[in-house]
């Protein structure tokens, strides 16, 4: 699918405003208060080794997900969608999540799913945007194969 750059960002805007599902370290959101220890947690997460660990499982997860569904990935530096990006390309965007580079997100569209999943840097998660059908339960057995969990977060406002 050849669509040119303007529906690509077209269809990421209205994507980001539609139902979604986070693909977590976590089955359901732990509770802020009540003895609860996640901020700890989450902070030892994004220290490294432990970060460049989880964000190779969603690495992971993102190829075996290309693997069905054509991905088009957003190019920060080039302001440009790229259609099919070669495996390592996407494994180099993700591990410079990590970082404190510039490329500190990777939104990934599958235009003919018509869905999108982003990682933003300093996240412990990543978003499924539009998660239908097929795609939501084929995300769903992949994250478990990475020891992870799609949800609906709590504070989700659609159903």
């Amino acid at each position: 699918m050849n669509w040119d750059q303007k529906k690509y960002a077209d269809m990421q805007e209205r994507l980001l405003d539609s139902p979604y599902r986070v693909i977590d370290i976590l089955p359901r959101q732990a509770p802020v208060a009540g003895g609860g220890c996640w901020f700890a947690v989450e902070q030892y997460l994004m220290e490294h080794p432990q970060i460049d660990g989880l964000y190779s499982r969603f690495a992971r997860l993102m190829l075996k997900l290309s693997c069905y569904y054509g991905p088009v990935v957003y190019d920060p530096e080039g302001d440009v969608w790229i259609e099919a990006p070669e495996p390592a390309e996407l494994v180099r965007r993700v591990a410079a999540c990590a970082s404190t580079g510039r490329d500190r997100y990777v939104h990934v569209l599958f235009p003919a799913e018509d869905a999108l999943l982003t990682l933003e840097g300093d996240d412990v998660y990543m978003t499924l945007y539009a998660p239908e059908g097929e795609l939501q339960e084929t995300a769903a057995q992949l994250a478990a194969a990475e020891g992870l969990f799609l949800r609906r977060p709590a504070d989700c406002r659609f159903t």
